[in-house]
């Protein structure tokens, strides 16, 4: 069984807690509008989930079924229903290799929000899970065309539209992008890894946007479950609080254009923040350069 438990500072959490928690008021999103894709269900949909509890003026969810859209729609609204400022929860329909149904997507997003503080590119597909050469290569090349391609859309069409500084940009990545080998996991690692870096340049190229790569954890998702082998010990709700406390927190801006484990515990991260912009850690590179 392969391992996706390591540790950049000492304390390693399976599940959110009160530093990172959507419902700690230093964390609210009141009047933020996020954009979701992949938003239907797993990862995307608990993301969504944290940020209505985090009072999120809106949340736009892209993803490629209708009925699981209609339904993550509804069980996120019911979150904040009571509130004197209810979520309001939109959706569309869009494969993200889909460059036009991307570029609706937007449109649809804008006109009903005005504008979009925070976009999480989640959507991803995991192929046959096999070796190089066994491989069946239109499945294995899927892998480059959503993880990479599909991506780079999400993120380009966010980029062309009105932005402001401090807006953010969270890709959830993947470990695999940059753990040692794990059997039958080539094309999905290479295109994580792709992509991760591809978003570094987008940082390096906007330095006013706030842009992080992170790992969400091993979760029990559909994906998961296609893998097989990895263990999910970590619950679904880790990286939603994580990726509120990224778009909100004034001290994740020390850790920009990074990439970033869910589990991590966010003040032990704090405390290595000089050591980590001096020796420019948690970015992709060859080591021993």
């Amino acid at each position: 069984m392969a391992s996706f438990k390591t540790t950049f500072v000492p304390t390693y959490h399976h599940a959110t807690y009160p530093a990172i928690s959507e419902s700690n008021p230093e964390l609210s999103c009141k009047g933020k509008v996020i954009f979701i894709t992949g938003g239907g269900r797993g990862i995307g949909r608990a993301v969504a989930k944290s940020f209505a509890v985090a009072g999120a003026r809106g949340i736009f969810l892209v993803g490629r079924t209708k009925s699981d859209l209609l339904d993550a729609v509804m069980e996120i609204a019911k979150l904040t229903e009571s509130a004197d400022d209810p979520t309001v929860v939109r959706h569309a329909e869009a494969d993200v290799t889909d460059m036009k149904a991307v570029a609706s997507a937007f449109k649809l997003a804008i006109e009903a929000f005005g504008h979009i503080d925070v976009l999480i590119q989640n959507a991803g597909y995991l192929d046959g899970h096999r070796s190089v050469s066994s491989s069946n290569l239109d499945d294995y090349w899927k892998t480059f065309e959503v993880n990479v391609k599909g991506g780079l859309i999400v993120i380009q069409q966010f980029l062309n539209h009105p932005i402001q500084v401090g807006d953010t940009i969270i890709n959830i990545g993947s470990g695999a992008g940059h753990m040692p080998y794990i059997p039958g996991y080539s094309a999905y690692s290479a295109s994580k890894l792709g992509l991760a870096k591809i978003v570094e340049y987008v940082q390096h190229e906007n330095p006013h946007l706030r842009v992080f790569n992170i790992n969400p954890g091993a979760i029990a998702t559909e994906m998961q479950a296609k893998a097989g082998d990895i263990a999910a010990s970590d619950d679904i709700g880790l990286p939603g609080s994580f990726c509120v406390w990224l778009a909100v927190s004034k001290e994740a801006d020390n850790l920009k254009g990074r990439f970033l484990w869910s589990n991590w515990d966010v003040t032990e991260l704090k405390q290595r923040v000089i050591e980590i912009r001096e020796k420019n850690l948690l970015v992709h590179g060859l080591i021993g350069m």
